[in-house]
């Protein structure tokens, strides 16, 4: 029976290995698997081609600490502008209201940011008033060796908080060799409706004009939605573009997977283990 269960054990072990290996990752914490290019036209890096926080990041093009189109967490200083000291991640994103985050305070009636203290140092991309700096658009690309896929289906966790106006567009398109890019995941929003937000505090805010992805209403606890990608190649290249006008008014997002269909939700499962599906 032991050896029964050590070769079942084995077994496991290998599957999850071979699986892991169709995977293509970004999680914005360092584990970053097939991931062969990333390009971000507001912020200039070390030189690096990958999105991990541990790149040292300055803004190019943003004046305000308020705003932000970067990779960040609760446990990093942000970029920082010539001059002048670096600050902790953005109001409208962090919730301070019982622990503060690297460089804030501890506001009590904090009553905006989906990033709690339940993440921790846990990593990902946020977005807040893009509208002040540069052109008004920040864009940034993914690009990651899809060789060998078939089937190929993207996914990754989704926040946001805010009332946000028609103007707010948060899109996700994917292209494969240069073919041309289409529609990955797309944002709207609901200007009839409403969306309550948990703060760390216990208060319960509630603004209108919520903001969905792919018709997924979205609140301040990650969650994950798929969507397929049509065709196969060697390069598939997923371009994130956001106009976002308001310091208020925020959106982030995590754990950037690319996995093939055949065994998808089992892969799906093992990127949760790999990147993780972080509650706020």
């Amino acid at each position: 029976m032991r050896h029964a269960a050590l070769l079942a054990t084995m077994a496991a072990g290998l599957a999850a290995s071979a699986a892991s290996a169709q995977l293509r990752i970004v999680d914005f914490d360092g584990n970053d698997i097939g991931l062969i290019g990333y390009t971000n036209d507001q912020i200039v890096s070390n030189g690096s081609t990958n999105g991990r926080l541990s790149d040292t990041w300055t803004y190019s093009n943003y004046a305000s600490f308020g705003d932000a189109f970067n990779p960040m967490s609760r446990g990093h200083l942000g970029p920082f502008t010539t001059g002048a000291s670096q600050v902790g991640m953005p109001f409208a994103i962090s919730d301070d209201s019982v622990v503060a985050a690297t460089g804030n305070s501890v506001f009590a009636g904090d009553t905006s940011g989906f990033a709690g203290a339940a993440r921790g140092k846990n990593g990902f991309f946020g977005v807040t008033d893009t509208v002040n700096n540069n052109s008004g658009v920040g864009v940034a690309t993914f690009a990651f060796d899809i060789t060998g896929l078939t089937d190929i289906h993207v996914s990754a966790d989704f926040a946001a908080m805010g009332d946000f106006e028609l103007s707010d567009s948060f899109l996700f398109e994917y292209d494969i060799d240069g073919g041309g890019f289409q529609n990955l995941f797309v944002s709207s929003v609901d200007e009839a409706g409403s969306q309550n937000y948990l703060m760390d505090s216990g208060s319960v805010v509630s603004l209108n004009d919520p903001l969905s992805i792919n018709g997924n209403l979205l609140d301040d606890d990650f969650q994950r939605i798929i969507a397929a990608v049509s065709g196969t190649g060697s390069t598939l290249t997923i371009r994130f573009t956001a106009v976002a006008d308001g310091g208020t008014e925020a959106f982030g997002f995590d754990n950037l997977i690319v996995v093939p269909t055949p065994g998808a939700v089992g892969l799906f499962g093992l990127a949760g283990l790999v990147a993780g599906r972080r509650r706020r």
